[in-house]
């Protein structure tokens, strides 16, 4: 008789194959995981060094060129100039106003110093009725000491009568906080006059 067998395979070479080829496929995936991970790596690398790309635009809309940083020097001396207006060109009419406006340049320290000053100057631009307007000419900056040497002219006028004389004014300053009235940070610590 015929009797049909049938033959068992074994289990483990087919286990074994499906775990061979499970295997590389895990290699495969496991390189080409590698592969994407190092170009973005290289990519992120080049472009964090890579300068970024600014575009300025003014206040109508057109592109604003690259220029270099202002001089400290001439900041100051900008600055020198808006307290010089403030401090020393007033009339008996505005001197009040004009030397309340140069306080800005008054660190809060000096302030009581300042205002006991500008006190005296109002008084006796208003009873006597002086006006005064500078005119510099050179303003030396030494930013070792911190100073500035302004010379010019000074044309003070006495109830209507003029006269001119030399300027030399010796101001120390120091930085500080900007501010709206004072937007260089300018402070003027101290004034020496030279006759």
């Amino acid at each position: 008789m015929n009797q049909l067998i049938k033959l068992k395979t074994a289990k483990l070479p087919k286990i074994l194959s499906d775990l061979t080829h499970s295997n590389q496929f895990l290699k495969v995936f496991s390189i080409s995981a590698l592969g994407v991970a190092t170009v973005t790596l290289i990519l992120a690398i080049v472009l964090a060094i890579k300068a970024p790309v600014v575009l300025t635009l003014g206040a109508t809309g057109e592109k604003l060129e690259e220029a270099d940083l202002p001089k400290p020097e001439d900041q100051i001396k900008v600055a020198i100039l808006r307290y010089l207006e403030k401090r020393y060109k007033w009339e008996p009419e505005n001197v009040k106003q004009k030397l309340l406006e140069a306080q800005a340049f008054v660190l809060p320290s000096s302030t009581k110093a300042y205002l006991g000053a500008a006190a005296n100057v109002a008084n006796f631009s208003t009873e006597k009725l002086v006006s005064q307007r500078v005119y510099p000419e050179k303003i030396e900056i030494n930013l070792e000491r911190k100073t500035a040497l302004i010379t010019g002219d000074r044309v003070t006028a006495i109830q209507g009568m003029k006269a001119a004389g030399n300027l030399r004014l010796e101001l120390s300053f120091e930085s500080g906080p900007r501010t709206h009235e004072n937007p260089w940070g300018l402070y003027i610590t101290k004034e020496r006059e030279e006759l």
